[in-house]
């Protein structure tokens, strides 16, 4: 609704200047036929213009960009239109149209300047207009509140510039008499450019371009910068001076602006070219340890473990081999549980003994090695026996407890080809590794042991008083919700925050890990919810600061998926952010479905904060009578039988469309009901917890 009220309103005033541009033009047209130009007639002319493109400007101001790849081909684009609108006509007019064919204005002289000079000036400073709105996201992306301030100073600066132009009484001279400026004219301009230096020195945006998009954007400029040079020649603007000296002095300073600005940013971006694949690398490896950590929770087959541990080292570190050694409790010998690019042959002629050889090495010493010279190393020399084409290697020990329980191995062909961020990205591949792996094998092997129990007996009672003890009383609100524990694992939280009478916030979250950890996480993340809830209104306002607060006091070996939403019964509104968790399941009265909400987001704690706060999205929802929200971790949907059949998003979406008469607590009842028949006798590895929340009729509707 809001959307279709802005849409109107833009049409509105576009339709509105474009009413004020068509008029001022009849006024010149019988102004042309008259041979008049009346004194007082300028200032009503000159001001209706302002009106007019101050309403497009206003439309162009609220264009959205999806992000900056599509800010800077918008930018490109705006650029070669303002080039086109005011050079290309140049070449269609004859000199006439530069000299007085009467005692008028030049504008009004003939036909043919008047035609041209309106159809000039029109485009001219609408891709002005969107050029320079392009310019200032670009200053203001991730820039500090001084830029802002820096910035409306310059407009003000401008519209000052404009005044003092106006009342110099130079409206309609050539072109060449607006280069002999008075003194205030030149100390405003010069005021004009410094701060568009200051403001070209904000190019924060090109440290988030990737390597092709910086190689991209860096020969764009090149392009374009010749024209952007031309731009800024008064004379090109003649035709625009004619129609008004706002537009045109507009349209000049823009073009002033652009040119410094290209300028830097070309320069900017020739300086981060050498470190571009440096920035990819570390997308690439912190995507990899995202990866890896969804592994640890989600992916409990000990072969897929290992198996997708070393595929996730050979992408991170384009390394050609990799190998995962591991411990064997019976023998002093190496297992390869997992590897990528050796053969067979490798393997079966490969150096396992666990007192020899580089493995040998890294045993005895419990730290990695990285060989650049196999073959001038003393300790990996003889691996060129077994393999000819290695230049070079890195070994990291998987360390549990103090002790070695396995070395994860990359190689490749050519020498020194890893650094010593290689060896650390490694090692905290091997941390995350040796996790996944001990979870496996616990699930395997189903080994438990006492202090282990007493540790998940505890989690699980403090998981369970972390839980709301009541339900929370909105009018309008039907709410229900149960946490299934999974062998007294502690990592499902959910809560309620009554904001106001009419206000409900609502979490659900999956931390990870287990037993005292994971419940310690449970207890950070409710008091931190608490505290920040009464101080943000916006979800994904509360979500960045958490994720910064918790990224500072969590262990990099963990993480968090949640939702935080926001019920407004009297606006009738469900906001919400989802870091990393599972979808969100709403039932709409309106077309009797059940839709699947999916908003942007990584987990929390996963990054420190800048990946985190450009991907998180918060939605909107508008919901009716009837409509019902249901929230659930993966353990409901991944939930397996004894045949290992999951029981699925679409089997609990079917139960909630044919439950959408029952109440919360009955629709609740019903979920649990099937779930546990699905499940049967097979054995649970992962909390589920369910939060179901049913918009009723208010006693005012």
């Amino acid at each position: 609704m809001r959307l279709k009220l802005k849409n109107k309103q833009y049409l509105l005033f576009s339709v509105g200047s474009l009413i004020i541009v068509g008029m001022v033009f009849i006024l010149d047209i019988v102004l042309y036929l008259s041979h008049t130009f009346p004194p007082n007639i300028y200032l009503i002319r000159e001001m209706s213009i302002v009106i007019a493109y101050f309403l497009l400007g206003y439309v162009i101001y609220h264009k959205e960009y999806t992000n900056i790849v599509h800010k800077l081909k918008t930018f490109f684009l705006s650029i070669l239109g303002v080039f086109i609108t005011v050079s290309i006509p140049r070449l269609f007019l004859n000199q006439n149209y530069l000299e007085r064919i009467t005692n008028l204005p030049v504008l009004i002289s003939s036909v043919k300047s008047l035609l041209n000079s309106t159809f000039i000036s029109f485009f001219a400073t609408i891709f002005s207009f969107s050029v320079l709105f392009i310019l200032r996201d670009l200053i203001y992306y991730r820039s500090k509140k001084g830029t802002r301030k820096l910035f409306s100073l310059t407009l003000l600066l401008l519209v000052a510039y404009v005044i003092c132009t106006h009342f110099s009484g130079r409206f309609y001279e050539t072109a060449g008499a607006f280069s002999e400026k008075t003194t205030v004219e030149r100390i405003l301009y010069g005021a004009l450019l410094f701060f568009i230096l200051l403001l070209s020195l904000r190019t924060a945006w090109v440290n988030y371009l990737n390597k092709r998009q910086k190689i991209a954007a860096f020969w764009g400029g090149i392009l374009i910068f010749p024209g952007a040079i031309m731009l800024t020649r008064s004379a090109t603007y003649q035709h625009i001076f004619y129609y008004s000296v706002t537009l045109g002095t507009f349209d000049l300073f823009v073009a002033h602006f652009l040119n410094v600005y290209i300028a830097i940013a070309l320069i900017s971006l020739l300086l981060h070219l050498p470190t571009a694949s440096i920035f990819d690398r570390k997308m690439k490896q912190i995507s990899s340890l995202h990866n890896l950590s969804q592994v640890i929770n989600s992916v409990l087959d000990y072969d897929k473990v290992v198996t997708k541990i070393t595929e996730l080292v050979t992408n991170v570190l384009d390394c050609k081999y990799s190998w995962l050694e591991l411990a064997d409790g019976n023998s002093d010998r190496l297992v390869v549980a997992s590897a990528k690019g050796l053969t067979n042959r490798d393997l079966e002629t490969m150096n396992l003994n666990s007192h020899s050889g580089v493995s040998g090495w890294i045993i005895q010493n419990k730290r990695s090695i990285l060989v650049n010279e196999v073959g001038k190393d003393a300790r990996a020399k003889y691996l060129r026996d077994w393999k000819k084409d290695i230049g070079s290697l890195l070994g990291v020990p998987l360390l549990s407890q103090n002790q070695i329980m396995g070395i994860l191995y990359a190689m490749k062909e050519d020498e020194f080809g890893f650094d010593h961020e290689d060896r650390q990205m490694l090692q905290a591949f091997a941390n995350q590794a040796t996790i996944a792996i001990e979870n496996a094998r616990l699930v395997e092997e189903s080994l438990e042991k006492e202090r282990l129990e007493q540790e998940m007996r505890v989690a699980h009672q403090t998981q369970m008083k972390l839980l709301p003890q009541r339900r929370p009383e909105i009018q309008g609100l039907d709410i229900d919700a149960i946490c299934i524990a999974a062998n007294e694992v502690g990592g499902d939280y959910y809560s309620f925050v009554e904001l106001s009478p009419s206000r409900l916030g609502i979490v659900i979250a999956d931390v990870s890990g287990k037993g005292i950890s994971a419940a310690f996480y449970m207890a950070q993340l409710k008091g931190i919810i608490d505290a920040f809830s009464k101080i943000y209104e916006s979800p994904k306002v509360l979500l960045q600061k958490l994720n910064r607060t918790l990224y500072d006091n969590i262990d990099r070996m963990s993480f968090v998926s949640l939702i935080y939403a926001v019920v407004d019964t009297n606006k009738k509104r469900l906001n919400f952010c989802r870091a990393g968790h599972c979808p969100v399941f709403y039932y709409s009265t309106r077309d009797k479905k059940v839709h699947t909400l999916v908003p942007a987001g990584i987990g929390v704690a996963l990054d420190k904060g800048p990946i985190f706060d450009r991907t998180i999205e918060q939605i909107e929802i508008c919901f009716n009578p009837g409509d019902i929200f249901v929230f659930y971790t993966d353990g409901l949907s991944e939930a397996r039988n004894q045949n290992q059949e999951e029981f699925g998003e679409q089997h609990l979406q079917q139960i909630i469309s044919q439950g959408n008469q029952l109440s919360a607590q009955e629709l609740k009842t019903a979920i649990v009901d099937e779930l546990r028949q699905f499940i049967g006798a097979a054995r649970t590895y992962d909390d589920m917890s369910l939060l179901i929340v049913k918009i009723e009729e208010t006693k005012e509707e």
